[in-house]
């Protein structure tokens, strides 16, 4: 036994000394990018390193090479629950509600099945940090450069990064990738870097990252929770499209649970359609009887908006979707958005009135006034024609889509004249984005309103 151990610490020794003959140095490399995108080196340094040991577990983890797939099969999580009853993974997504109906576990179950997607978003977690941000404008990376006898004998470098881990290594000589953790613990300060995620922790990370990538294809499949209800306009109209509305924006804001159910029928031009976006209500979502009774006379009234039923005819690609908020042709939140309310008006006015001072002061504003002044009216006014309550309750809501997928906002108004309330992207009908004053396409408000045959009215 002593002569066992006797040869153990001979042979330690032997490669302590062996690598004592080796210099090693850890260069530090800063990359900075300007705001013109270009990266530059600003700055670099380096140590070499004394300690003998270190230097002899250094090269013991250079030479130890660990490919990506090594690394993945470290990392412990449960692949027989993946394989065999990957719908046990769904318990640990906590991020959004989903409901796991029957179609949506069914979705969901060979995507949590696939070991290829494990791994790709493993990947993805280990390239964390990769990239500059607007914030963020610098990079680093490491060399470890090994000489012998004054000869550069090996060279490794890590990627570069705003942080996370710095592998893989890259061999300058080879071009060999190591995703060997252990160098960077080596080298660096370990009680300050974070340990890669392992077991159940990963496992957990990897199934959410899977889950949020076909969130928006969950959602969809939420509606079939209420698929017996949404049936029912079958009575009247074919089903083009339903599915619960992900995200928040253009149609409505603070709602509960809200499905977006697209229906057609035989009294609507070809690419004219009606969209009914009912919200949840107890166990049920709202009824169906309120979109059926109601919606012949607003789809006469959009149809006889002859400059826009003109357009469609000639651009069938095009499409028209009227819009039923529950029972309502217009939301809380759209016409916040596009009428605001006394309060804010006032607010408006307040404001204006007290940019008066400079009129009479001796002093210049430090920021344009005019321009001052168009911000906040689309803040407290939205289009600032301040309609009465009862009017603008009165609206239907549309929208325009285009075979590029410019989309453009409207009202119908009570009395017959037609609001456009946003544009998005480059034309909105014939007219062009530049035609209401944008220098560049992108969204904007133009705020115009129209009569049933195109005319412009002036303000």
């Amino acid at each position: 036994m002593n002569r066992l151990i006797f040869l153990f610490l001979l042979t330690y020794q032997f490669g302590l000394s062996q690598n004592t003959n080796k210099e090693v140095y850890l260069v530090h490399n800063l990359y900075a990018t300007g705001f013109d995108n270009d990266e530059y080196l600003y700055s670099t340094d380096s140590i070499k390193f004394e300690n003998n040991r270190k230097i002899s577990d250094l090269l013991n983890a250079i030479s130890n090479v660990h490919s990506i797939n090594d690394i993945f099969r470290d990392s412990k999580i449960d692949t027989l629950k993946i394989l065999n009853n990957p719908l046990d993974l769904i318990n640990k997504y906590k991020r959004s509600k989903v409901d796991w109906n029957q179609e949506q576990k069914d979705f969901i179950k060979p995507k949590l099945q696939d070991l290829k997607n494990y791994k790709k978003y493993y990947s993805d977690y280990l390239n964390n940090g990769c990239c500059i941000t607007m914030h963020q404008r610098y990079r680093d990376e490491y060399q470890i450069r090994i000489f012998e006898n004054n000869l550069l004998v090996n060279e490794i470098t890590s990627r570069k990064s705003i942080g996370g881990f710095k592998i893989p290594w890259t061999n300058s000589l080879t071009g060999v990738k190591n995703y060997n953790f252990e160098i960077e613990e080596i080298i660096l300060d370990s009680r300050k870097k974070p340990k890669p995620l392992k077991g159940n922790r990963l496992q957990k990370y990897l199934t959410n990252k899977i889950i949020d990538y076909n969130i928006t294809k969950l959602y969809e499949l939420s509606a079939y929770t209420y698929n017996k209800e949404i049936k029912e306009l079958e009575a009247e109209f074919d089903i083009k499209y339903f599915g619960e509305v992900y995200g928040r924006g253009r149609y409505i804001w603070d709602e509960p649970q809200t499905f977006k159910i697209k229906l057609h029928n035989n009294e609507m031009l070809a690419n004219i359609n009606l969209v009914f976006m009912a919200s949840k209500q107890g166990k049920s979502i709202y009824s169906r009887d309120s979109i059926i009774s109601n919606y012949k006379n607003p789809l006469k009234r959009v149809q006889n908006i002859s400059f826009i039923t003109g357009y469609l005819n000639e651009n069938p690609e095009s499409t028209l979707d009227i819009y039923f908020f529950n029972n309502k042709t217009i939301n809380e939140y759209n016409i916040d958005g596009v009428n605001k309310s006394p309060e804010d008006w006032e607010k408006q006015d307040n404001y204006v009135k007290s940019l008066e001072w400079y009129k009479t002061a001796d002093i210049k504003p430090s920021f344009d006034i005019e321009k001052a002044i168009k911000t906040s009216e689309k803040n407290n006014c939205g289009c600032n024609y301040r309609f009465d309550r009862e009017f603008i309750e009165q609206a239907i809501f549309f929208e325009i889509r285009n075979k590029n997928n410019d989309s453009s906002v409207w009202f119908l108004l009570p009395d017959d004249t037609v609001l456009l309330y946003l544009m998005q992207g480059q034309k909105v009908l014939e007219y062009d984005y530049k035609a209401f004053g944008n220098e560049y396409a992108g969204v904007q408000w133009p705020c115009k309103r129209f009569e049933l045959n195109g005319k412009l009215i002036k303000r």
